[in-house]
């Protein structure tokens, strides 16, 4: 994760506040920690709670840098919340992080980093559920892997037997998205899928349109339609192969081995 140099509200002679100064650090420090012992991270959330409570005192929003360093700062505690995917989140930090997000969504210059983080958090918040989907299921229903069963179903079949085979799995895997686990899915992913459409939506209008983003956008959109019927699925994954063909045709932007591999097998697929 990039750094990015804060400036920090000025008291009398030009100076930070101590505290705040130390507590950007801090979240700094987060960001390049590459240690991933338990002991590391009992660290790094202690020392996140202790920057929240400073950025709270100080008001995070009152930092006169720019947006990019507003957004470092939450997305680093945000990933920080979200980093254990099977143990959950770290919740005071996550809701802490939602927040921020929200009140950095009333500042018009923030609006795409605010929407873009408010997807991320609820993508994040869907990886333990569709993680024990792909568990449970003994295949893939997460976005990170899956053959999507609505485009998968355009694939010629060489016998009624084989037909009947398909319709039935089908069949099988509509019922399974009454599930309670699907069901929790579908309303953690909706709002992922909507935000990143509200941010890419605000970034095309002022040409500042990425990769990385239009990357999550097809993940989120990818997830949902794993979750989802197969009566209605179908435009999430268009939606997906149209933002991972966006982000493929960017000069200098390498899709990850992943997205080009599904870009490849079901781009076909999709006018």
């Amino acid at each position: 994760m990039a750094n990015h140099i804060v400036e920090t509200p000025g008291e009398p002679g030009g100076s930070a506040p101590r505290r705040l100064t130390q507590a950007v650090d801090d979240v700094r420090q987060i960001a390049a920690s590459s240690s991933t012992s338990s002991e590391a991270r009992a660290r790094s959330v202690a020392t996140a709670r202790a920057a929240i409570r400073v950025f709270d005192e100080y008001n995070l929003s009152q930092l006169p840098g720019s947006v990019v360093d507003q957004a470092f700062i939450i997305t680093t505690l945000q990933e920080l919340a979200y980093h254990d995917i099977d143990g959950g989140a770290i919740t005071d930090i996550a809701e802490w992080c939602m927040g921020r997000w929200l009140a950095l969504s009333q500042n018009h210059a923030a609006r795409v980093a605010a929407f873009r983080g408010l997807g991320q958090a609820w993508l994040a918040r869907s990886q333990s559920l569709l993680a024990r989907i792909h568990r449970l299921e003994g295949s893939s229903s997460s976005g990170s892997s899956g053959r999507p069963q609505s485009l998968g179903e355009r694939f010629p079949y060489t016998s009624s037997e084989e037909t009947r085979d398909a319709e039935r799995a089908t069949a099988e895997a509509d019922a399974r998205t009454h599930s309670p686990d699907y069901v929790e899915a579908r309303g953690l992913l909706i709002p992922a899928v909507d935000h990143y459409t509200r941010a890419l939506e605000l970034a095309e209008s002022q040409g500042s349109v990425h990769g990385d983003i239009l990357a999550e956008a097809a993940e989120a959109n990818m997830s949902l339609g794993n979750v989802s019927s197969s009566h209605g699925n179908d435009r999430y994954f268009h939606t997906a192969i149209r933002y991972l063909r966006r982000a493929s045709a960017i000069p200098g932007y390498v899709l990850s081995p992943y997205l080009q591999s599904y870009l490849d097998d079901y781009g076909r697929l999709v006018d």
